[in-house]
């Protein structure tokens, strides 16, 4: 039993390091999903961040706003996705503020995709959507979602720094 729980654990590793990945570039500023229009997977392994209203899609929780033009929080997030250790920038379209990243799960490195939208609002201010996805998979015990709200919570206090 431990032998064949051993070589499961090593076939999830070899197929997570194989499935699902992008190389950078390899998708065009025009191909990258937006947040706003996604469908969602229907499966517990994504999740979607999304002022009420703005998303195609049925959100997961609703994004803030924040008291600040698009061109800044788009700078704050680009900084956040930059500090993540596995984040890989898949492609980036700077003039609709839309960025697609790949992320690895911690233990088992799964591959996930990140996409963020960030929208402008009146008087200056902005919010976001981001959706995160599993590749492979039907369930995430809860990663696209702690990831997400970790990302805010970062982009959060960069906000509140400047």
């Amino acid at each position: 039993m431990r032998h064949a729980l051993l070589a499961l654990g090593l076939a999830c590793l070899l197929l997570a390091d194989c499935v699902g990945e992008l190389e950078p570039g390899s998708v065009s500023p025009a191909g990258i999903p937006d947040p706003i229009t996604v469908a969602r997977t229907g499966r517990p392994n994504d999740w979607l961040i999304c002022r009420s209203g703005t998303c195609k899609a049925e959100p997961s929780e609703a994004a803030q706003i924040y008291p600040v033009p698009a061109d800044a929080l788009w700078a704050a997030w680009r900084t956040v996705l930059a500090e993540q250790p596995d984040v890989t920038v898949i492609a980036a379209d700077a003039s609709r503020r839309l960025i697609m990243v790949q992320d690895r799960t911690p233990v088992f490195r799964f591959v996930d995709t990140i996409t963020i939208r960030v929208l402008p609002l009146e008087q200056g201010a902005s919010t976001f959507a981001a959706y995160s996805r599993s590749e492979i998979g039907h369930a995430d015990a809860g990663t696209n979602r702690h990831r997400l709200r970790a990302w805010v919570a970062v982009l959060e206090q960069r906000l509140d720094s400047r």
